[in-house]
Order: C-alpha cells, then sequence, then structure tokens
C-alpha cells in the first residue's frame, strides 16, 4: 500500500489564491479599489483611524505626491466589499513601543473599524512591516488572528504563522510578471496550494506613475477560475479551519468540526470535507 497524499485545496477544489493588501486609508485607495472591483478581486485595506481626515504630502526623489486620508464617514462607500483591518491608531512602530502603548494603538483602532462598519476586525498589518515575539504574543491576547509584515518572499507559501504573514511581493518587485508566470505554471503532481500575496501603499502608484502597470497586472490574473480571489481573513480563516480536521485511526474518516467547508486533494482526487460533517473515505 502506498503512502497517501493528502493536500489542502482551497473553496471550490481550486489549487490557487490571490490576495492583496494595501495600508494607510489614503485616498488613491479609491482608485485602487475600484480597480480590484473592475476584474472581480478582493483586498485587504489596513486603516490608522487615529489618522482619519488629515491631510500631508510626500516627495521622493523630486516627485510630491498626496497622502490625504479619507474621512471616518467615507469608509463603508469607498471599501464595500472589502476588508478593512487595523494598522495602529496612530501608525506607531508597535515594537518599539512598551506593551501598553501597542495594545492601546491595537485595540483603539480595531475598536473604531468596527464602530464604523459593524463588523468584527480580527486582522492587521504591522506598521513600518516591524515586529517582535512579544508583539505577536500580545496580539493573540488582542484577538489579532493575522497580521502582515513587509518580507517579500517572492514565493507561494501558505504560512504556518498567520501572525507573521509575508507576502509573495510588493506591486513594485521587479519580479512582480514574472512571479505571476510562475504562479501559473503546472503544477507538481504533488504539490500544495500556491498563494499570491501582493501588498504596497496606493499612493505609491501616483509616486512612481505605474497605474496602469498594477492594471495590467489585475487583468493578467483576472477571470482565472482555478484561483480563488479573496481577502487577507478570508484566507486566514479557512487555512485554520483546515487545521482542526480531525482523522480516524485509519485515516478513512474525516470529520470537520468548523463551520466552513473544506476541500481536499486525496491522492489527486478532490474531496469536500462538509461543515460539521464526517466524510467517510471508504464508501
Amino acid at each position: 500500500m502506498g503512502l497517501r497524499r493528502d493536500l489542502l485545496l482551497f473553496p471550490g477544489g481550486r489549487k490557487k489564491a490571490l490576495t492583496f493588501s494595501y495600508d494607510d486609508a489614503v485616498t488613491q485607495d479609491a482608485r485602487l479599489a475600484g480597480l480590484l472591483n473592475r476584474y472581480g478581486m478582493k483586498g485587504t485595506f489596513n486603516i490608522n483611524t487615529g489618522l482619519l481626515g488629515t491631510e500631508k504630502t510626500y516627495t521622493r526623489d523630486g516627485k510630491t505626491v498626496t497622502q490625504n486620508r479619507f474621512k471616518p464617514e467615507q469608509l463603508r462607500e469607498v471599501y464595500a466589499g472589502h476588508e478593512l483591518a487595523v494598522h495602529g491608531l496612530t501608525h506607531l512602530d508597535l515594537a518599539l513601543a512598551g506593551n501598553a502603548a501597542a495594545a492601546y494603538e491595537v485595540m483603539a483602532d480595531r475598536k473604531n473599524i468596527e464602530d464604523l462598519t459593524g463588523t468584527p476586525v480580527r486582522g492587521m498589518a504591522y506598521p513600518f512591516g516591524t515586529w517582535s515575539e512579544a508583539l505577536v504574543s500580545l496580539l493573540r491576547s488582542c484577538g489579532m488572528d493575522y497580521s502582515r509584515t513587509t518580507k517579500s518572499t517572492r514565493a507561494f507559501t501558505v504560512p504556518e504563522e498567520f501572525l507573521t504573514w509575508n507576502p509573495t511581493c510588493h506591486h513594485a518587485d521587479e519580479q512582480l510578471f514574472t512571479l505571476a508566470e510562475r504562479f501559473f505554471e503546472p503544477e507538481q503532481k504533488y504539490s500544495g496550494p500556491r498563494l499570491f500575496y501582493v501588498w504596497g501603499h496606493s499612493y505609491e502608484f501616483d509616486l512612481r506613475g505605474d497605474w496602469e502597470r498594477m492594471e495590467k497586472f489585475l487583468e493578467q490574473m483576472s477571470g482565472r477560475p482555478e484561483i480563488w480571489y479573496a481577502s487577507n481573513i478570508e484566507i486566514s480563516d479557512y487555512v485554520k479551519a483546515s487545521r482542526h480536521l480531525h482523522y480516524s485511526a485509519d485515516a478513512q474518516l474525516i470529520h470537520n468540526p468548523t463551520a466552513l467547508d473544506i476541500w481536499l486533494s486525496i491522492d489527486q482526487q478532490i474531496h469536500i470535507c462538509p461543515s460539521g460533517q464526517t466524510t467517510n473515505l471508504g464508501r
């Protein structure tokens, strides 16, 4: 009897997922959210609620762009259909702050977003991308399920630890389209799921003048039945649910105690493990 291979699939039996994460709630997000909507994709937008409504400019390499933040009453309309997540109340570097200050930055921001949207918030992105093991422990106590770093992997792996979630690449990465080609290469026989995670700040599109480049990427990635277009929290919830499956001693029974249907490839055969039910592979 050969070794059995059980591999996670994304919803619908898909082997690929694509997600986006953008920071700071700057007004350029409206254009980006519109592009994501046009191409049938979802994004996660990380908000500093203590800075909402502020206006400023940013200059780099001789070019100046706005970094104006949305007003609180604009968030629901601009980000409809997308996830809103924590980015710290005032964008404080949480890894350098004390526990009390870091906890306040996270929880105050979380409560403000929840008050504005009427939706529980369980995800975030690290301000400046910095973190520590102590901060990860603190975030767990604050009810955070995931947090994104700024360390690009240029890989498509699903994270083991979602509170130190490294993205695939920044949208300005010179290898963006090379990575897209790799993403669509045929999978090896027993390869696991592929997750493409792009991050950035939407004001950078004005700074670099590369909105058309981003739209070209979105067009290339859109309309693919093999891709699950999901927010960060949807991916985190699904993968974590899959880790709660219970197997019988002979691995013929798989019980799914979670609220989500889970899809698996078992020896290259697709199986669905319905929520709250036991799947008998021997039948």
